[in-house]
């Protein structure tokens, strides 16, 4: 949903409580409008929540850490405390509260007891991660990713995350590995596929391209509109025609993809009147289309 631009001081009591509830539904964040709303509505009458009270202080102790607002955050950890002293979600949102205030150590106290106490939940490691990460300290944050892997190994977002680490560092074998892990889970998600087919393909090597183009076609069926898909299996198929081990018979075959690739593209942008965009742009792209080299 696109934030509106609302004025959220002037809204009811209800309607900023329904607003809350929305957004908490919706997965959406909208920060800076939960504190607003926080301040000037719904803080005038907080028991009016009645049992929505304790859900909507952490949401807004959250948002008031987003917009760096720790005054505001310290506020609604020690409303909750007071409710729920010892409880691990208020042990948590003080960890978080540490991190926002740069108190590393703090925080990773924190974390460590609560991983202590329930091991079986990964958010707990997962912030352990975010914080290395936030202190730029990427090989301490793979190495504990790694360790949260070996425990939670179904865990996409963070194979994902790690493959991301692994290119920062250039290590394409890796973040090929981890990448591949993501596409168990979602094996037909065209944008996963192209970005396994990037990483092998700046790999090198003829098997490598080969598996790329592999990837790139993969990734074209299921996304036909797929551009970037189109173009690496051009790259790929040029790169290969141009390896010393390639027979005729696959050099034609790698050929006749390259070009029924390229025209495809030609397609698309032959399709795109000049006027819808800059023309002179739109010159430039296909003149770059109609120049590729098919060897």
């Amino acid at each position: 949903m696109v934030a509106d631009r609302r004025d959220w001081t002037t809204v009811s009591f209800e309607e900023g409580r329904e607003a809350l509830k929305e957004w908490r539904e919706e997965h959406a964040r909208r920060s800076e409008e939960v504190v607003e709303l926080w301040e000037h509505v719904l803080s005038r009458s907080p028991s009016s929540l009645a049992d929505e009270l304790c859900t909507v202080y952490e949401q807004v102790c959250i948002a008031a850490l987003d917009c760096s607002r720790t005054d505001l955050a310290h506020e609604c950890i020690n409303a909750l405390h007071k409710r729920f002293p010892g409880s691990s979600r208020v042990l948590r949102l003080q960890a978080m509260f540490y991190e926002a205030r740069g108190q590393w150590k703090t925080a990773d106290d924190i974390y460590e007891k609560l991983i202590t106490a329930d091991e079986t939940n990964p958010a707990y490691r997962k912030r352990r991660v975010a914080m290395l990460l936030g202190q730029g300290k990427r090989l301490e944050g793979i190495k504990a990713l790694v360790e949260h892997l070996e425990s939670f190994i179904t865990d996409s977002e963070a194979w994902l995350q790690l493959s991301e680490l692994y290119l920062a560092e250039s290590d394409y074998a890796r973040a090929a590995h981890a990448m591949e892990e993501v596409l168990l889970t979602a094996p037909t998600n065209s944008i996963y596929l192209r970005r396994l087919a990037d990483i092998r393909y700046t790999q090198g090597g003829q098997e490598n391209v080969e598996v790329a183009r592999a990837y790139y076609e993969q990734a074209l069926k299921f996304s036909p509109v797929d551009l970037r898909a189109l173009y690496g299996i051009v790259l790929s198929c040029n790169t290969l025609v141009a390896t010393a081990r390639v027979t005729p018979d696959k050099k034609r075959e790698y050929m006749t993809a390259a070009a029924a690739a390229l025209a495809r593209i030609q397609e698309r942008y032959e399709s795109v009147e000049p006027e819808a965009a800059n023309p002179e742009e739109h010159s430039n792209i296909m003149e770059a289309v109609r120049g590729m080299e098919i060897h």
